[in-house]
């Protein structure tokens, strides 16, 4: 495997990039990458640090919308059939709660805008988004909880009234994630009102859009949203075109957040609790990732399953890094609120002829493992520090667990228990169906799973099956969070997408030119087969770093020999880039 570094400096706008080749031959890579690889590095000149695009996870809280086959009548009414498999449905696992025994007394959210009273329980204010999308829309429904019910100061039915001083939600999309750091009321600024803003309806169904530009309302215009009561409060739906949004696609990130509205006595709003970020400021909303995640997994020889990460065995695969910014958290779980020591974790998956195999090394200040004894067998394993890897085998997307002999959950705990019975208990052990081992490492404890093909229906090379992994975190008192990578655990149309790599042909890929025309990158790339699924991946810097496919790169033919990519420029100072040949 050759590796060849192009080194650009920073943009100069209307200006093309001056190209420097690096002729000598990389062993830094040729040692990491088992696969034929081709690395470029981007300077563009920028703010440092700026993370602005649809492919960039922002340092806060992360979700998933999920696509709908049939969109959902907005009559505020939320229909379980019509938000079925919408994110965040599968067991309400995307809840703002009260939680007395967590510090600021709210767990998946925290108190908005001017709020210093947290609600005294669940009846005086909590919710549930549910987030789905088609082809046209985006669809927000929010189940509130809520005793007491004022709308005494926006009218019913009226328009851009007082809606912050009555019981209401509130929608704030970043429809381009561009992070907008100053927070604007104006309802002018372009840059906001462009590709989003807020949207706002109350208990009486008054609403309120200026602060996104006014874009006009109503059920064939761009957005519509109702609210219908309920014994325990009301439920709000929202429809939201995505031309207004920018028109976003599956696999973008959108910035986003809801926030719900309190008014108790008529004298004007309570609280407002909100699930992340503070109002009309772009820069602290939470990403929501427009379909679930996927990953593509590297044919290799076969892992030794130790408990050891061993470097070199996962190298040719791309790293996950989960944490509380990036991760999803099961709320009804535990809260989301944890630093990277408390919980967090990187993983790779690989397979072979036979075998899949999962490697995940978990940073955890405390271990317990109290509730499973050491190397048991199907235990109550999720209350204790654990890894649970779910499989879809024949990607079914049920709402459920199917019904396929060993589909669904496997679990290993730090002291060697595990649980099966959620995969039909296949067999345990080195010959097995399934085989586990742990150790404990100087930040936690890593895990690596190896599940035979023969278990899973026997996937051939390049097949995507639906593959969902979470770890839970026991400090001492049971499962405290439970943070996961697409998804909820046994709710199969929640997983993510593992699609398994044929073999890599052996040759030499090389970046042999790098064009930019507006704002797009296009590279030449020398490669031994054009014909094989290439990718381009980026990264903020070398050598520590996390490679990450880029949204939206295609790949065409480009002459004998050749193929070419095309992407949009990165928007941050400086970005590496590299084409992996699969």
């Amino acid at each position: 495997m050759n590796a060849n570094l192009l080194c650009l400096p920073p943009f100069i706008p209307a200006s093309k990039p001056s190209i420097a080749h690096e002729a000598q031959r990389s062993s830094r890579f040729h040692a990491a990458l088992a696969v034929p690889t081709a690395i470029v590095m981007v300077a563009i000149a920028g703010a440092p640090g700026a993370r602005a695009d649809r492919a960039t996870l922002d340092d806060t809280r992360t979700q998933i919308a999920l696509p709908l086959a049939t969109p959902p009548v907005i009559d505020g009414v939320v229909n379980t059939e019509e938000w079925a498999r919408a994110g965040g449905a599968a067991g309400n696992f995307w809840e703002v709660i009260t939680d007395a025994n967590l510090e600021d007394g709210i767990r998946g959210g925290k108190l908005g805008d001017g709020s210093a009273n947290v609600p005294t329980s669940n009846a005086d204010l909590s919710f549930v988004i549910y987030a789905g999308y088609d082809a046209t829309d985006l669809y927000i429904a929010v189940r509130v909880t809520d005793d007491v019910i004022q709308e005494d100061s926006a009218e019913s039915e009226s328009a851009n009234g007082n809606t912050w001083m009555d019981d209401s939600v509130e929608v704030f999309v970043d429809g381009d994630n561009s992070n907008f750091e100053t927070r604007d009321t104006s309802g002018t600024t372009p840059e906001v009102v462009g590709t989003g803003g807020q949207f706002v309806i109350t208990a009486n169904n008054a609403y309120r859009d200026a602060e996104a530009g006014s874009p006009g309302y109503g059920e064939t215009q761009a957005w519509y949203a109702k609210t219908a009561r309920t014994d325990t409060g009301y439920e709000a739906e929202f429809r939201i075109s995505l031309a207004k949004l920018g028109n976003p696609k599956p696999g973008d990130i959108i910035g986003f957040s809801v926030g719900v509205n309190d008014d108790d006595d008529g004298s004007g709003g309570e609280r407002q609790v909100i699930w992340i970020g503070s109002p009309h400021t772009e820069a602290t909303y939470g990403n929501l990732l427009l379909g679930g995640r996927s990953y593509t997994a590297p044919k290799t020889t076969a892992p030794t399953v130790d408990g050891k990460i061993n470097a070199s065995e996962y190298a040719a695969a791309t790293e996950m890094k989960l944490n509380a910014f990036n991760g999803i958290f099961d709320i009804p779980s535990g809260d989301d609120n944890l630093e990277p020591t408390d919980l967090s974790y990187r993983a790779w998956v690989v397979h072979s002829d036979d075998s899949i195999y999962v490697a995940v090394d978990v940073t955890d200040d405390t271990i317990t493992t109290d509730s499973a004894e050491p190397k048991s067998e199907d235990g109550s394993t999720w209350e204790d520090d654990s890894v649970e890897i779910f499989f879809d085998p024949n990607n079914s997307k049920d709402l459920g667990r199917g019904a396929e002999p060993y589909e669904g959950q496997y679990v290993f705990t730090p002291n060697g228990a595990w649980r099966d019975n959620e995969a039909n208990n296949p067999t345990f052990g080195a010959t097995g169906d399934w085989f586990a081992a742990t150790t404990t490492t100087a930040t936690g404890y890593s895990v690596e799973f190896q599940v035979k093909k023969s278990a899973l229906l026997q996937p051939a090379d390049g097949t995507s099956i639906g593959f969902q992994f979470a770890v839970n975190d026991d400090d001492g008192a049971n499962r405290a969070a439970q943070l996961g990578w697409s998804g909820r655990a046994h709710s199969e149309f929640t997983y993510g997408e593992l699609k398994l790599a044929a073999a890599t042909p052996v040759g030499t890929l090389k970046i042999d030119r790098i064009t930019t025309s507006g704002n797009t990158l296009e590279l030449t790339i020398a490669t031994p087969n054009t014909a094989g699924t290439h990718a381009v991946q980026r990264a903020g810097s070398l050598p520590t770093s996390q490679w990450a496919d880029v949204a939206g790169a295609t790949i065409a033919a480009g002459g004998t020999g050749k193929v070419t990519a095309t992407f949009p420029k990165p928007a941050g100072t400086s970005e590496f880039y590299r084409v992996v040949l699969r």
